[in-house]
């Protein structure tokens, strides 16, 4: 049987954390932390590996959501370099 378990966490850990729209990051945000809260009450055993993984995805959650991520658009004008 595979352990689905430490996949759902992470995928949703990793939504929040690439997500660019800062309405999506806020709900992906709190998708991340249920899911980790899910999967620390859950009855599978936690590897230490997976525990420190675990513990690092929120304090980035924090500082995400403390400090949202700004995109930058590049824009390409023919012809002129910056100066």
């Amino acid at each position: 049987m595979v352990d689905c378990s430490s996949s759902l966490w992470r995928t949703a850990y990793v939504a929040a954390i690439f997500e660019t729209d800062p309405a999506k990051r806020t709900l992906n945000i709190a998708n991340a932390r249920a899911a980790i809260a899910e999967r620390l009450n859950g009855s599978i055993e936690i590897s230490g590996f997976e525990h420190e993984a675990i513990e690092a995805a929120q304090l980035r959650l924090a500082t995400l959501k403390a400090q949202p991520v700004e995109v930058v658009k590049l824009a390409r004008v023919a012809g002129n370099t910056p100066t």
